[in-house]
């Protein structure tokens, strides 16, 4: 799904993601990174995947990211998102915690990369998962 938000005529930032899977090379490279435990419960299920998220420094810190992501997340078939970001980016890692993300390990993509941080989200509640009998989708929209 890719998201586009626009104030007026301008574009003031996207967001785009899409089902994970082994084979794709960011999954592989995360895999890698968890404990066999963090790998099923968050990446042997199908996950969704945030690819990007970008809002014009003009327009940060107006709730325009975090309305881009909780639309992406919005209805996806999956019950968890992940994503990384760059471990020195102190500004990254304190929005995506407040927009509910934790932090599950850092992963390293090979020479050259800095240090990523890979974050987790349950997008639905174990309680409602328990209560209502949730069964995730198994189309990818």
């Amino acid at each position: 799904m890719f998201l586009v938000a626009r104030d007026a005529a301008d574009v003031s930032g996207f967001a785009y993601g899409y089902t994970g899977a082994y084979g794709h090379w960011w999954t592989d490279h995360v895999a890698r990174a968890l404990t066999a435990g963090q790998r099923e419960e968050w990446l042997d299920p199908p996950h969704y995947e945030v690819v990007e998220l970008h809002v014009l420094p003009a327009r940060q810190r107006q709730g325009v990211g975090s309305a881009l992501l909780a639309q992406l997340l919005t209805r996806q078939p999956h019950d968890r998102a992940v994503l990384s970001t760059q471990a020195a980016s102190r500004k990254a890692r304190t929005f995506y915690a407040k927009n509910g993300w934790s932090e599950l390990t850092s992963v390293e993509f090979g020479p050259g990369y800095p240090t990523y941080v890979v974050l987790g989200k349950n997008l639905v509640s174990p309680a409602a998962r328990t209560r209502f009998g949730y069964f995730p989708a198994t189309d990818d929209t």
